[in-house]
């Protein structure tokens, strides 16, 4: 098998040679490859495809994660972004001080700006045989970003009414760039919802706000995989996220992935969850062995993509990205069904 075909497998319920290996590698780490500054990296979209095509090829992984390009007028649903001199894009400035301000947000035309031509440079670099993901922020992580995280969540408390329809009013966006990700050739949409972990807001919250959204998200994103992320602990919301009806959940270093099949159930992909900073950033190829054993271990008996339970830090040591690969390898053969 193909890494594409071995990932085709795993989310039609099937058993694959081996446990397909999709660490989060995207514009965090990739960049550092190319030997030229990650904000000057961000700015051309040859060097940003080419980046991470460099880490498909020298680490032999199943996968990537696709980055859009920015395009010459930087931003996120009007915020302004700022990129030089920085690791990643960061947004700057947020829109929503007031309900009236509901109507700035705009939705986004993937397209414009040459925004799109990262992803459709790295599809066609892949050749048909990797695994390419494109990756977009859900309607609830949107909604905090234009709004300002901490003022949104003393919303939940305030003006819950305006919370809804703020996130109403994001989630074209969400859907505008995840249907221009598949139409670019992507194999899957990943759905960040960074700040709906239960690390961050309570699980009624994640009930009443994000877990709607999300639903709605997946749903309008009809005919390509869904891959959804929630950052740190999720394990107390994942029975929600699975009825999200997303094809795959990324689960993230906190969780247990003993626990993630028992909460999550048996119809849903787990992905995870290789701990991305004392494992993979600051620990040793050793250390990287017996994560990768444990987990494999853990989710043993299919439907698991062995990945970094988040981005890859610009600052890993690039033998310990080689050695999550070459440990996917050696533990996650299958043989008579189970790895």
């Amino acid at each position: 098998m193909n890494s594409r075909e071995r990932f085709q497998a795993v989310l039609a319920g099937e058993i694959p040679d081996m446990v397909p290996v999709i660490p989060v590698v995207d514009g965090f780490f990739a960049p550092g490859l190319t030997g030229r500054p990650s904000d000057e990296c961000w700015q051309d979209n040859d060097c940003l495809a080419g980046a991470l095509a460099l880490a498909l090829e020298r680490f032999g992984m199943d996968g990537v994660v696709a980055e859009m390009g920015l395009g010459p007028a930087p931003e996120v649903l009007g915020c302004p972004v700022q990129i030089e001199g920085n690791e990643v894009p960061l947004v700057t400035d947020r829109l929503v001080e007031t309900r009236a301000d509901l109507e700035k947000i705009t939705v986004p035309d993937p397209w414009s700006g040459g925004k799109m031509e990262p992803v459709e440079r790295l599809v066609a670099l892949a050749g048909g045989d990797s695994v390419i993901l494109g990756a977009v922020r859900s309607p609830f992580e949107y909604a905090a970003t234009v709004r300002g995280l901490l003022d949104f969540m003393g919303d939940f408390y305030r003006d819950p009414e305006l919370v809804r329809d703020l996130i109403a009013a994001c989630l074209p966006a969400t859907l505008a760039v995840g249907r221009a990700l598949a139409e670019a050739g992507v194999d899957a949409v990943v759905v960040k919802d960074s700040f709906a972990s239960t690390s961050m807001i309570s699980p009624d919250h994640y009930r009443e706000f994000a877990y709607p959204a999300e639903r709605e998200a997946v749903a309008g994103l009809e005919g390509i995989p869904v891959i959804l992320h929630v950052c740190r602990n999720s394990l107390p919301i994942l029975p929600l996220m699975a009825a999200t009806g997303a094809a795959v959940l990324e689960i993230d270093s906190p969780v247990d992935l003993r626990q993630a099949r028992e909460a999550a159930g048996d119809a849903v992909v787990l992905k995870g969850n290789i701990d991305a900073v004392s494992v993979i950033e600051k620990g040793t190829a050793a250390d990287v062995d017996a994560a990768v054993s444990a987990a494999i271990d853990a989710a043993r008996g299919g439907k698991f993509i062995l990945s970094t339970g988040d981005s890859v830090p610009l600052s890993a040591p690039e033998e310990n990205l080689a050695a999550l690969v070459a440990s996917g390898r050696r533990y996650g053969k299958y043989q008579g069904g189970d790895a």
